[in-house]
């Protein structure tokens, strides 16, 4: 493979849960690193000059053989609009009264440390004001979300910058995954959850993800909740799925949470929505990804191995064939 530019890369046993990216592909690397970190006052954590398998590889995740060529073949969105950012929560100290509650709630502490809405701005100043919407505190709940799920389908990229819960909140609880949102006032529980996401209606190239750990698993439970008779139990199964199955071309998801030190995710986020007009998408990820590897302080593949492409990552973010009626601006204007 070592001439090879884009894998698709259909994963199956421990790779389920890992990105292909992080693996070294060649001995000298490890063996310069290991040389490097003996040395006397090294950083164990300066991972740079490793031969990672991400570098200069453009790698597409896929389900199956079948669900890839599905997806490559369907039409390209014909949203009018380019862009619509989602996330930094409210922050809630109680439930509200007329919330929905069980006893497998998670903690209300869920909703006391939103994600930065930062990154979605980054998104929203490429776009430009004319083809970009962000939608945040408040008004980003769950109630709103799916009151006008029937607009979610004009825009080409829709972009989360919220927590992923993908595993249970105690022990014995099921797995529900969800995305956390801000509370409405009647009948809310701040979550869109899988089947609520699986049953909107999109129309997008792309769906990002930035939040922690989006491609987790999904239970057969779930699934089935959502009316999937099949599935469940596997790492790209949960809000990934949902997305899908909702519209989507492709989802950029997460293994793990990616931390904010040293603005690694809105470095990658940001590299990632600067693509060229037709670049693919899954270079301009390996761009972003490639900044990361070569900085020491973010050299460790836990900074930026963690995004991976559920799809076809050959396709680009920007169709250059809706830059002259988007007026999309040129990366780095």
């Amino acid at each position: 493979m070592r001439g090879l530019k884009h894998l698709v890369f259909e994963p199956d046993g421990p790779m389920l849960q890992l990105p292909p990216n992080l693996l070294p592909a060649t001995q000298a690397g490890v063996d310069a690193y290991k040389s490097r970190a003996a040395r006397p006052n090294a950083d164990p954590f300066d991972f740079t000059g490793v031969d990672w398998f991400g570098r200069g590889r453009e790698v597409s995740i896929s389900v199956s053989p079948r669900s890839f060529l599905d997806m490559r073949a369907i039409a390209p969105s014909r949203a009018r609009q380019a862009y619509l950012g989602l996330g930094e929560n409210a922050v809630a100290l109680t439930r509200p009264v007329t919330a929905v509650a069980d006893e497998c709630d998670w903690p209300i502490a869920m909703w006391q440390a939103p994600i930065s809405a930062e990154e979605l701005r980054v998104a929203e100043a490429r776009f430009g004001d004319a083809q970009a919407d962000l939608v945040t505190g408040a008004a980003f709940n769950d109630a709103a979300l799916l009151k006008g799920s029937d607009n979610l389908d004009q825009y080409r990229v829709l972009h989360f910058a919220t927590h992923g819960l993908v595993t249970a909140p105690r022990p014995d609880c099921p797995a529900r995954p969800a995305l956390v949102t801000s509370f409405a006032q009647d009948g809310s529980d701040g979550l869109l959850s899988f089947r609520e996401i699986f049953d909107l209606k999109l129309d997008a190239d792309v769906v990002i993800l930035s939040a922690c750990d989006t491609a987790g698993s999904a239970t057969a439970a779930v699934s089935r909740e959502a009316g999937i008779a099949t599935g469940g139990n596997y790492a790209l199964d949960g809000l990934v799925r949902a997305f899908v199955g909702a519209g989507a071309r492709s989802v950029v998801a997460s293994h793990w949470p990616v931390p904010d030190d040293y603005d690694a995710t809105k470095r990658l986020v940001g590299g990632l929505v600067a693509a060229r007009p037709g670049q693919p998408l899954a270079d301009a990820l390996e761009q972003a990804q490639l900044k990361l590897m070569d900085d020491p302080k973010t050299s460790h593949p836990f900074y930026w191995a963690a995004f991976i492409i559920l799809g076809d990552g050959a396709r680009p973010l920007v169709p250059t064939t809706a830059i002259a009626a988007a007026g999309v601006r040129p990366a780095g204007r």
